[in-house]
């Protein structure tokens, strides 16, 4: 999607993890990414968060550019994202609008449903919209994903139960699904 419309409003916030990108329309938002650091030749880093615990407060690139409900919404998905990565938030409540075809829509609003500390296979997913034999499509979706960590597609693994594309890498993905206990640890899906 698309978000450099004027009626779209996109903020970069800080946290310990590094850059994110939120896009809100309105009062919800519809755009969360990270902007991985470049490496000294230039390429994309590999996100490597801090050990320190995410900041309660952090504020957007510019305080005039967030008013009114979409400051509100703001606020609340700054601090749901930073007590995510803290390990002390399960779910998000933050008003969402997906921009996406149907059948991308079809699939984020099901991966939504899976819970914290589980995981489904893209096989899975593609059987419980009505798609069977379509996980690679379930998988293009995924990689459109507008909102990382809020849709949560690094809960999504192959069929042979180990780790595969997540846009922020297999090393992120790993460290997410051990803080949601979905693996016991760093090593069990190598």
């Amino acid at each position: 999607m698309d978000f450099t419309d004027s009626r779209f409003t996109v903020v970069h916030h800080r946290n310990v993890w590094g850059e994110w990108v939120f896009t809100f329309e309105g009062a919800k938002l519809c755009g969360l990414r990270f902007n991985a650091t470049p490496d000294e030749d230039g390429n994309s880093a590999a996100v490597r968060p801090s050990s320190v615990q995410a900041c309660a407060y952090a504020g957007p690139e510019s305080e005039a550019k967030v008013r009114g409900r979409t400051a509100q919404v703001y606020s609340k998905a700054v601090r749901e994202l930073n007590s995510f990565l803290a390990g002390k938030l399960k779910e998000f409540s933050v008003p969402i609008k997906m921009h996406g075809t149907d059948f991308q829509t079809l699939v984020w609003e099901k991966v939504r449903e899976i819970p914290y500390g589980e995981t489904r296979t893209y096989k899975q997913v593609a059987d419980s919209i009505g798609h069977p034999g379509a996980e690679r499509a379930v998988g293009n979706a995924l990689h459109q994903n507008p909102m990382l960590i809020i849709i949560p597609c690094h809960r999504v693994i192959n069929s042979r139960g180990k780790l595969s594309g997540y846009a922020l890498g297999t090393d992120i993905k790993r460290r997410l699904l051990c803080m949601e206990g979905a693996i016991q640890n760093e090593l069990e899906l190598e």
